[in-house]
């Protein structure tokens, strides 16, 4: 466990890097999530179920290897798919099969209602679903400006600030967070050689920490950003990787969204891996429906994948991260990463 500030999160930088200061062959963007935020219980004044609370103060399956104590580099079966940049991986990460992505539905079609939504074309579900409670939604109803972030969120969202990102070449910032026209903007950055990334957390509840089981979506989009890359993932309230991590959508922002499933008690290692094919460019609604026996991946409301291997039995916390590749970003490259909403459900077996 890293030592930990008042605020919650570690001092310097990714406390899971499996070699130190070094960076070994075997370590990659998907397994280095969470950087900052992991065990830590930041109490912040309770909102209840947190739907908009900030309004309120207005595929494939991959085989893992054999057990190994450190990351090693992928065999020649599980190296990284050729649209992804090139660069040291301890998550195998398998070449994209064809997949059949489902067109997108019409709006609110999900839940007893939904939030009247122009901005992606598919509005927030709002309510309960067969099966599921909601306990967190946001559709960024409130305007605020870059360096003012949370402003009237606080209490339902927290940020990454004043860190380095995983691969130690971006600083997580806070003013790279902003709200306006219902979108929440991360914006990343090289300016001259000044790297910005970006990171929030939702408080389900107003209070920092995770839950076992969940459904965990997602509506957003990238502008592309060569040399920034995009996580969407459920990382470990205890802040052990062994625990597990689930991620989706992820990848470089001038790629396709992928997801992930990493190996319990081997978690350098995925035991699931595929490739959407779907530019980060385009609206979609990215879903992980966590149940006790399996994970479905979900694309604009319709399952796209499903795994029942290495289903994770602690709480796990959602975390949207953006920051570099692992190379560094050419000067003036800049991304941003919206997002139009997000929910969160508890699973109601």
């Amino acid at each position: 466990m890293p030592p930990f500030t008042p605020s919650g999160r570690p001092r310097g930088d990714d406390p899971r890097r499996p070699d130190g200061p070094g960076r070994s062959a075997g370590w990659t963007a998907t397994t280095r999530r969470g950087v900052a935020v992991g065990a830590a219980a930041l109490l912040v004044a309770s909102v209840g179920i947190s739907v908009a609370a900030a309004r309120g103060d207005q595929g494939d399956e991959t085989s893992a290897g054999a057990a190994t104590s450190a990351p090693a580099e992928p065999d020649a079966t599980t190296k990284d798919a050729p649209d992804v940049t090139d660069r040291p991986s301890s998550t195998p990460q398998a070449a994209p099969a064809e997949t059949a992505v489902p067109e997108a539905p019409s709006a609110a079609t999900e839940g007893e209602g939904a939030a009247v939504d122009q901005t992606s074309g598919q509005a927030m579900p709002v309510g309960d679903l067969d099966g599921w409670t909601q306990v967190f939604a946001d559709d960024f109803d409130n305007t605020v400006p870059n360096g003012s972030f949370p402003g009237p969120y606080r209490g339902s969202w927290e940020t990454y600030d004043g860190f380095s990102d995983t691969s130690r070449l971006g600083t997580y910032r806070e003013d790279g967070v902003s709200t306006a026209d219902g979108k929440l903007a991360l914006d990343v950055a090289n300016q001259e050689g000044s790297v910005t990334s970006a990171a929030v957390v939702p408080l389900v509840g107003g209070e920092w920490g995770g839950q076992v089981n969940g459904r965990f979506s997602v509506r957003m989009r990238a502008d592309s950003g060569p040399g920034f890359y995009a996580a969407f993932l459920l990382w470990s309230d205890d802040n052990d990787w062994d625990q597990g991590e689930i991620n989706f959508p992820e990848g470089d922002l001038t790629g396709t969204a992928r997801a992930y499933n990493h190996t319990l008690g081997d978690p350098s290692l995925n035991s699931f891996a595929a490739d959407t094919g779907l530019s980060f460019q385009d609206w979609h609604t990215y879903t992980i429906e966590w149940r006790p026996d399996r994970i479905d991946y979900l694309i604009d409301d319709q399952v796209w994948k499903t795994t029942y291997d290495d289903i994770p039995v602690s709480k796990l916390h959602w975390v949207m991260q953006i920051e570099t590749t692992g190379d560094m970003p050419p000067v003036g490259s800049a991304g941003r990463v919206e997002v139009d909403w997000a929910t969160v459900y508890s699973y109601d077996g």
